[in-house]
């Protein structure tokens, strides 16, 4: 990785990232052991690479840049937050440089075939209630970016390690699975303390996997709430998708249509859940009343 870098392939995408920091170097290859590594030579999507600036940033008070050869402008951060920069880096090249996939800011997981949408704002719970669900008989696509073909409407699968923040962090480590990896906690950053969680092996090794949509949950996390399902219209359905999308204005006619499809066959409803066992509670009675809902 202080070289040519590894290409490494996360659902559809495989990206050459070059590291030069030895500790973000062993945090990053802790956290993304488990996922597949292209031979040398091999043609990726995207590059990425995590650099000093000068010998004074890489050896004396230590600096990660980023550079994602996608006219990127981060600010640089201590080395020792060198794995938030570089999971950022990624981020922006999904965000930026995805234009053959339509692309949502939401939580997706899948069971018995059936594809779960949650778009929602930071700091609804969407990526807490992903991970749970994660670790409760669902598939993990994203925590983060939902990728659907603009041609079959399918989803495709993106199971990056998932984005923990501040409180969600001890409610992960108590809830995931034994022998999960987690990464070191990053303090101080602009949004708090995160930790990065790698998903469940099987979210990893069927990563290549395709499903289509069948509900549009709204997930709204708040504490001490009763544990409520409320419907919305197809509507809200359709404009909360566009609202989350990306790159829906670049995509144009196939992307309305896309969405409009989902929309008129997926189930729909805003959940409202004091904590994460009662979130997963909601969305597993949710998704058994509508059972069927938008087969053919």
């Amino acid at each position: 990785m202080t070289t040519q870098g590894l290409a490494l392939e996360v659902g559809p995408f495989v990206t050459q990232v070059r590291i030069l920091f030895p500790n973000i170097r062993e945090e990053f290859c802790h956290l993304y052991g488990g996922y597949p590594a292209w031979p040398e030579g091999a043609i990726a999507n995207n590059h990425l690479s995590v650099y000093g600036r000068n010998f004074y940033r890489r050896y004396i008070k230590p600096q990660a840049c980023v550079d994602t050869m996608m006219k990127d402008a981060f600010i640089p951060l201590p080395a020792e937050l060198g794995m938030v920069a570089t999971e950022m880096g990624l981020n922006w090249q999904i965000a930026v440089g995805c234009k053959n996939l339509l692309l949502f800011h939401a939580g997706v997981v899948e069971k018995n075939g059936r594809v779960v949408i949650m778009p929602a704002a930071s700091g609804s719970g969407k990526s807490t209630l992903a991970a749970g669900l994660s670790f409760a008989g669902w598939r993990l696509f994203s925590d983060e970016f939902g990728l659907a073909d603009i041609d079959t409407g399918e989803f495709v699968p993106y199971p990056r390690p998932v984005s923990l923040k501040n409180e969600s962090i001890p409610v992960m480590k108590d809830w995931a699975a034994p022998g999960t990896t987690f990464s070191p906690e990053y303090h101080g950053t602009p949004k708090g303390t995160i930790c990065y969680m790698r998903p469940p092996a099987e979210s990893i090794n069927r990563m290549y996997e395709r499903a289509g949509a069948g509900a549009v949950i709204l997930p709204s996390f708040r504490p001490g709430a009763t544990p409520e399902i409320k419907p919305i219209t197809r509507s809200m359905a359709f404009f909360k998708l566009v609202m989350s999308s990306a790159n829906y204005g670049d995509i144009g006619e196939r992307s309305f249509r896309v969405m409009t499809e989902i929309a008129d066959k997926a189930a729909c409803c805003e959940i409202i859940y004091p904590n994460l066992e009662e979130g997963i509670k909601l969305v597993e009675r949710f998704m058994s009343e509508t059972a069927g809902a938008g087969d053919d």
